[in-house]
């Protein structure tokens, strides 16, 4: 199944392969963290709901954990269903951070044995196949890497950069040239201006704001432009000089938002 948001599902993958190779004593604030992941990502909260409808948890609890009477054997019995496992591991993990069964003794009693510790057969048996049939589910690689998840979210960011940028040329064709005319204007301003024969504040100020709306059209920054160049309208109103070079400025926007006018209506 194709995840929605698939970058939040490897984070949580990685946050269980972590969980497994991790050396802790405290399982219930790891297994915290983990949980944490695990809820922000809405496609795997989705699945789990999924596979929790109609599943009977207490019953399930009780079939896959059980003591042989005779025994005294610990046995656990996990559902032949990827679904129905998911259900029963949400279960368990349920009952721990909610501290609805004792948790050592739980651990103790069903994963304890001469080749792991509790919590090692613990994060094999239940954490290990929970994050595997969801990054099955997902198709996501089981084990993913911090590396492959950090390239992946550079990957959509330029995507969805490029995304943007496409639609932005869809509702303003034509831009680049439209910042080109009046880049092109601005250093004609400036270039009149250098034979001004007095230095004024005045004088700086212009140029502060025609550099200004250079640097705007430079970031495609159209909101930016407008307003520098209401602003332009009014500090350049003393030079002669620049009159009509400001006055196209204010045609060459007037001008688009025309065209684009135009456009919107056929």
């Amino acid at each position: 199944m194709e995840a929605k948001n698939v970058i939040d599902v490897e984070k949580f993958v990685l946050a269980g392969n972590d969980l497994l190779t991790g050396k802790f004593l405290d399982l219930n604030k790891k297994l915290d963290k983990f949980l944490s992941v695990m809820t922000k990502s809405e496609d795997v909260m989705d699945f789990l709901s999924e596979c929790l409808e109609n599943f009977d948890e207490e019953a399930e609890f009780s079939k896959a954990f059980s003591i042989d009477k005779k025994t005294g054997v610990a046995n656990i019995v996990l559902p032949n269903t990827d679904k129905k496992k998911v259900a029963l591991f949400v279960t368990v993990l349920n009952n721990i951070i909610n501290e609805k069964i004792n948790e050592n003794q739980f651990l103790e009693t069903y994963f304890h044995n001469k080749k792991t510790t509790p919590i090692q057969g613990f994060l094999t048996q239940i954490v290990k196949p929970f994050k595997d049939i969801i990054a099955k589910h997902f198709n996501v690689p089981v084990h993913i890497t911090t590396d492959d998840v950090v390239k992946h979210i550079e990957t959509e960011r330029i995507l969805n950069q490029t995304e943007e940028i496409k639609e932005e040329k869809e509702e303003f064709p034509f831009l680049n040239e439209l910042f080109a005319e009046i880049s092109n204007n601005c250093e004609r301003i400036l270039a009149v201006l250098k034979f001004e024969k007095k230095r004024t504040d005045v004088l700086d100020d212009v140029e502060f704001v025609v550099n200004s709306i250079i640097k705007a059209c430079e970031k495609k920054d159209l909101m930016v432009v407008n307003g520098l160049v209401i602003g332009l309208n009014y500090v350049s109103k003393k030079f002669k000089s620049t009159k009509a070079m400001v006055e196209e400025l204010n045609n060459l926007i007037y001008d688009y938002y025309d065209f684009l006018s135009d456009e919107s209506q056929q």
